[in-house]
């Protein structure tokens, strides 16, 4: 249930308010239980004396009715009898027939007495035509007042011939009570600020000690082993002082030898390499150290106290969890878990169950980060792959052709020459094959060391072209070169420059078909005076590379097209030398490509003349 706000938290809170309330509370209702009994005594009294000056009234006109009765008088005679005996009783006058038709009333004119209803099943009317003195409190039809009305039956000896009836507004004896109710309101209002004052008093004599006892209380709780409680008294107050002191030194023992345990603990758990999280039964995290929270990302204060699914979002690690709880054996869960955020990881997890007491029974997971491990496992696994499976397909023609030749095929000039040329060819490709390898090996370890300067980039390109020339002529490809302006000049080593090209230049060529287009441009990039940079761009009309590949196009021995790549005389270390070699010039390699239309590879060198005194930055590791 969410705390309550406001006043009503305010009274709750407090038990001085409470009493004090409860005191002015009690006060109020007696005096309006009061004020209801007297105003329904004093009304009673009102009707009962208004009904007997009514009674009394008519009596005194009881032989002038009878008169106008016995003699039948006209419309006229009886209003004005109704009006003369009104006159000094202010009372409504009506005279009634036996049937109850109306002979005359003081405020009604004669002309409109037909309009009346029939009065005789009004309950006063009733009464004295039953020879008694009927009374009723309503409010006129006839008049749209309040009123009092008193009939008396009009008799003749032991006839009665007719009613008498005499009305008056309740308040001509009513009014007179407003001051008695004033003066009631004041003496209630009075009673009430006395009864408050008197409850004020009395709470705070009665609140002062617990008061000071929850002061002291919050400051032991806060810490404070000073705090003690006061004993000024032998009562129930005074022993609740003595038990809080008592308490509270017991309570600092327990809490220094805890607090010097937990810090023991501490100290060693985030000491440890591993990450520890320990969880409860109701899955609510009771440790975690800071190994633990730098692999999920949790702040200090997000670990201890909070659910697990709602710090840790992993299904893997909650059925881990759910699983050493329900299993219960003493020996270890073991499970490797790939945790995706903050940052990609390869956890192995061990987890055991934790006692608890009391039935309860949670889990104490360990983890080890062993992201670099398989990474250099995978790594390890594909290079001796590749470089197996690189190395045996041209060992295996050279293998094969010579065998044909020593079986005989030696004698046969064309075709023994043929042979010759092919097992040729493939000892080139592994020559080029363990060259990459040993530059990307030395690139990768940090032994290159680049000799930069300034460089003429379109003196680096001139040469670049000769050698890719002859290849682009025998395979119908164009070649273009745009550098701008022409004298533009970059900080680089001059011969991994050509590198650079030249296997950016090789692939293009190679994969783009007849007819096709490769285009060189190189601008200056567009940027802050104090910030200059080249950007190169090689364009290709080519067969393009599918977007699932751009990310790993850059991987040793990655390629989209393996057979042909293979056919082409490829590698696949070319593109990972370039952009190691990009990188140690502090610059930047993007390739974008559309399947179909071509490829686009740009990379970025400093200007010359700009950051002349940099230094190359550091090598990624192997397999990143």
């Amino acid at each position: 249930m969410p705390p309550m706000t406001g006043p009503l938290a305010f009274v709750r809170s407090r038990i001085a308010v409470k009493l004090t309330l409860t005191l002015v509370g009690f006060v109020a209702l007696s005096m309006v239980a009061a004020g209801v009994y007297l105003n329904h005594a004093l009304e009673a009294f009102a009707v009962d004396a208004l009904e007997a000056r009514l009674v009394t009234a008519a009596r005194l006109l009881h032989d002038d009715a009878r008169a106008l009765l016995l003699r039948t008088a006209s419309p006229a005679a009886v209003r004005a009898f109704t009006v003369r005996a009104a006159e000094p009783t202010g009372a409504r006058v009506t005279l009634i027939a036996l049937d109850g038709l109306v002979l005359g009333d003081s405020e009604v004119p004669a002309a409109e007495l037909p309009r009346l209803e029939n009065h005789r099943d009004r309950p006063e009317v009733r009464a004295a035509l039953a020879g008694g003195v009927g009374r009723d409190l309503r409010t006129s039809a006839s008049v749209g007042a309040p009123l009092l009305y008193a009939a008396v039956p009009v008799r003749d000896g032991a006839r009665t011939v007719g009613v008498l009836r005499l009305a008056l507004p309740l308040s001509v004896v009513t009014s007179s009570y407003a001051e008695l109710h004033r003066v009631m309101l004041a003496g209630g209002l009075l009673a009430l600020a006395v009864a408050a004052g008197i409850g004020i008093f009395v709470a705070g004599r009665v609140t002062r000690p617990i008061v000071e006892m929850q002061e002291i209380a919050r400051r032991m709780s806060e810490g404070e082993s000073s705090a003690r409680a006061p004993v000024r008294s032998v009562d129930e107050l005074g022993a609740l002082g003595r038990a809080l002191n008592v308490m509270m030194a017991r309570l600092r023992e327990k809490i220094d030898d805890a607090q010097e345990e937990r810090a023991k603990a501490t100290a060693i758990l985030d000491g440890m390499v591993e990450g520890v999280i320990a969880v409860d039964g109701h899955e609510g995290i009771v440790l975690m150290n800071e190994r633990a929270r730098a692999m999920f990302g949790v702040g200090p204060g997000r670990g201890e106290g909070k659910p697990l699914p709602e710090v840790i979002r992993s299904a893997e690690l909650h059925e881990l969890f759910r699983a050493t709880r329900a299993g219960g054996q003493e020996a270890p869960l073991r499970r490797e878990l790939r945790l995706g955020h903050p940052v990609a990881r390869m956890l192995e997890i061990n987890a055991v169950p934790l006692r608890l007491g009391a039935g309860d029974s949670g889990a104490v997971m360990v983890l080890h980060d062993v992201t670099a491990l398989r990474r250099l496992e995978r790594v390890r696994t594909e290079f001796v792959a590749n470089v197996s499976h690189e190395l045996r397909t041209p060992l295996t023609a050279i293998q094969g052709y010579l065998e044909t030749l020593l079986g005989g095929a030696l004698e046969e000039r064309a075709n023994a020459r043929r042979f010759l040329e092919i097992a040729f060819r493939h000892t080139e490709r592994l020559g080029r094959l363990l060259n990459d390898l040993t530059d990307l090996s030395n690139i990768e370890l940090g032994k290159v060391s680049l000799r930069r300067g300034p460089v003429r980039l379109s003196d680096v390109l001139g040469s670049v072209l000769d050698i890719v020339r002859p290849k682009a002529e025998a395979g119908r490809v164009g070649l273009i070169a745009d550098v701008e302006p022409p004298d533009l000049g970059v900080h680089a080593d001059h011969d991994r420059l050509a590198q650079i090209l030249i296997n950016l230049l090789d692939n293009a060529v190679k994969y783009t078909p007849e007819g096709g287009w490769v285009t060189v441009r190189a601008r200056p990039l567009d940027g802050p005076p104090d910030v200059k940079g080249v950007e190169v761009r090689v364009r290709d009309t080519g067969v393009g590379i599918p977007r699932a590949d751009l990310p790993r196009i850059t991987e040793r021995f990655y390629r989209v097209d393996k057979a042909r790549s293979r056919d082409l005389g490829g590698t696949g270390l070319g593109l990972a030398i370039v952009r190691h070699l990009v990188l140690a010039h502090g610059g930047e390699l993007t390739i974008d490509s559309v399947e179909g239309e071509g490829t686009t590879v740009r990379f970025t060198l400093p200007a010359a003349g700009a950051g002349a005194d940099q230094l190359p930055l550091p090598m990624e590791p192997p397999g990143e």
